[in-house]
Order: C-alpha cells, then structure tokens, then sequence
C-alpha cells in the first residue's frame, strides 16, 4: 500500500509540474503528460528503492518552510544587489546542521533561496553551500 501511495504522489507532483510549465494544455499535450509522468513515477520509486533512500531528519520542517517566503524574498534581494554591485561577492562555506535534521532536507531548503547554492553534503550533519554576501557585509 505504501509503494502505490509513493507512485501516486510521485504521479500527481510530476504531472502537475508538467501541466504547469506549459502554457495552454491541449487534451493531447495532457495525456503525455500524464502518461509520462506515471511512468516516471515508477521509475522514481525503483530508483530511491536502489538508492536506499528514505525520509528522516525531518525535526523543526515546519518551522524552515514557514521561514521560507522570508528566505527567498532576502536571497532574492542579496541576489539582485550582487548583480548590480560587485558580480563576485560569495563564498563557499560547511553549514553545520542541527541534531535531528536531514541534511536532503536542509539542502532542499538552502538551494531555494536565491542566495545560496548547496554544493554537496558530505555527511548527514552537514551541507557544503557558496553563499553570496550582501554588499557592504564582506564576505560571509
């Protein structure tokens, strides 16, 4: 039962990001889509089932999405004050997660404000980001 939620999910997440990256949806271009995300739901499933993967780490998740929309409007504002100001202001850093959190899931979260890019997490209490400087703030 688990495996046939899993695909669903997969199923709907797929297909509606397909739905909504395209611009008008014939009912041709909608079963594709739908078809083809069923598919890759499947293959999703076989591949983290290979991998090994499963969720954990997910202490204080509720907290990082609710501080997210702040999150990205700040990075977007570092982002855009870079661009404008000095183009090369960043620097790669080891973000020490707290006990308890994933680091997948913490990555997610880093890699979706503007400002911050996760390069690698090489354990799972810690994620390797670049993470650019607000100008006038040195580098971080």
């Amino acid at each position: 039962m688990r495996g046939v939620l899993e695909i669903v999910v997969w199923w709907a997440v797929l297909t509606a990001t397909t739905v909504v990256l395209l611009s008008t949806v014939s009912s041709v271009e909608l079963l594709v889509a739908v078809l083809a995300a069923l598919g890759a739901a499947f293959a999703a499933r076989r591949m983290r089932l290979a991998a090994g993967g499963r969720a954990k780490g997910s202490r204080g998740g509720a907290r990082a999405l609710a501080a997210l929309p702040g999150s990205v409007v700040r990075g977007l504002g570092v982002l855009v004050a870079v661009m404008v100001t000095e183009p090369a202001g960043g620097k790669v850093r080891r973000v020490r997660l707290r006990s308890g959190t994933g680091a997948g899931w913490a990555g997610t979260l880093l890699a979706a404000s503007p400002d911050t890019c996760v390069i690698d997490a090489p354990r799972d209490d810690e994620v390797l980001v670049h993470a650019l400087s607000p100008p006038g703030a040195g580098v971080v």
